[in-house]
């Protein structure tokens, strides 16, 4: 059992790693094909996409894949999630057509912008779909295959966007801009196939229409409700948190103070974060893969098993964060170098190095919460931390100026991730 755990493991990595490579193809294709302007329109509107993105699934593949675990049966927490996730799209769809112009106009500044967020509208049930459909994978223990899909994802979106440019050369930036934003729901489209096509393979369920919202129990949508409304509130309460943080910053500073903060702020976020959180792609696949895996042994008296689980991908994350705070610390310059052919925020680089190395833990105490059915202790969590990093912005940057920023990074980080840890420990010692 050992053996095919480690396996499993190293096979996930390798596919995240070609996943990750497949990914980076797409963005130095759009850097290349995008107008400097087009670049521009597309950057604006991703932030909105992102969050977008949040509100249509509502957590739903994180709890289906634990919910499908725990049962013998995927059929009715199935249901259950198809039925959540249509009206959570319905709402979501009218209210953000209802608010694309005020956005555009108020919030953005750019009228230009109103076609492009059109764009994301049917992003919203594609991605929907792609992810009820990977939460089942991971909950019937096909990781490869739920891993996978970010193949065909990239690939499909690749194939896209070759097409397109190659027969349109002559396109003006904003339907560059609209042609880049579609090509993540060609993505989805892609990627929701193949899984369509594993799915039917394994030939595990069959799901008549007709029956999709009979005998539903109050129970079912408890236990997935549970765990998708707290992980939710956790990812709105970090873009709350990246929202608040520079409005708080540049409060009550004289403009210059403020330029120079700006100036620090930037590179934190525009270089150096990036580089920190490289290694999240791992992290996050093997946190998916936790989460199901451990809830299977776990709800099946297999604790040792479970244990072994939490043990080996615990420390893999670890080394993971170790590896890459050496090589940021030790090379922060190169790096730099290497990808944005400039060293600004190497210092930036190397103070934030050694602490980030704990960043690696964070997905994965996160998924040990969700599986032992602790999911609201991660809000509180993550707010917890979230609100250290704003006190911390702002009492001491009238003091301590850009120092601040590193200070409060790392307190908010620390904070987060020592209460995940703190709450998995109780857990794990509570009787079973």
């Amino acid at each position: 059992m050992k053996k095919t755990i480690i396996k499993s493991t190293f096979y996930l990595i390798l596919l995240s790693v070609a996943a990750k490579i497949l990914s980076f193809a797409v963005r130095v294709l759009l850097a290349r094909s995008l107008s400097a302007d087009a670049m521009n329109l597309y950057s604006l509107a991703a932030p909105t996409m992102v969050f977008v993105i949040t509100i249509a699934q509502m957590g739903i593949p994180a709890a289906l894949s634990k919910v499908i675990a725990e049962r013998s049966s995927a059929k009715e927490p199935l249901k259950v999630s198809i039925l959540i996730s249509v009206l959570n799209n319905i709402i979501v769809t009218l209210a953000y057509v209802f608010l694309i112009p005020f956005l555009a106009k108020s919030i953005l500044k750019q009228d230009r912008l109103i076609e492009v967020l059109y764009a994301i509208i049917p992003l919203i049930p594609m991605v929907t779909m792609s992810g009820i459909l990977k939460g089942y994978l991971f909950g019937k223990q096909l990781h490869l295959a739920a891993t996978s899909c970010q193949f065909f994802e990239e690939g499909t979106r690749i194939l896209y966007l070759l097409i397109v440019f190659q027969m349109n050369p002559q396109m003006d930036a904003l339907t560059m801009a609209k042609t880049a934003m579609l090509s993540v729901t060609v993505g989805e489209i892609g990627s929701s196939i193949y899984m369509l096509i594993v799915t039917a393979k394994k030939r595990s369920i069959k799901l008549p229409f007709s029956d999709l919202f009979q005998d539903l129990q109050r129970k079912s949508f408890d236990e997935v409700l549970a765990i998708s409304i707290p992980m939710t509130g956790s990812r709105l309460i970090g873009s709350f948190t990246y929202f608040l943080e520079p409005i708080i910053m540049v409060i009550g500073l004289q403009a210059i103070d403020a330029s120079a903060m700006v100036n620090a702020y930037g590179q934190l976020n525009g270089y150096v974060l990036p580089i920190l959180t490289m290694p999240s792609f791992i992290t996050i696949t093997l946190s998916n893969f936790l989460l199901p895996s451990f809830t299977y042994h776990h709800t099946r008296g297999n604790h040792n098993t479970a244990g072994k689980l939490f043990s080996l991908i615990i420390l893999t994350c670890f080394g993971i964060g170790l590896v890459c705070s050496f090589c940021c610390f030790r090379f922060s310059e190169e790096l730099l170098q290497l990808f944005y052919h400039s060293d600004r925020g190497a210092d930036l680089l190397r103070i934030l190095a050694w602490p980030f190395a704990l960043y690696a833990l964070q997905p994965p105490l996160a998924s040990m919460l969700h599986a032992l059915s602790y999911s609201r202790n991660t809000m509180i969590d993550t707010l917890s931390g979230s609100l250290i990093r704003l006190l911390c912005v702002a009492f001491f940057t009238k003091n301590l100026g850009i120092e601040t920023l590193p200070l409060a990074l790392t307190a908010g980080m620390i904070i987060t991730t020592l209460m995940h840890a703190v709450n998995v420990a109780l857990a794990l010692r509570k009787p079973r």
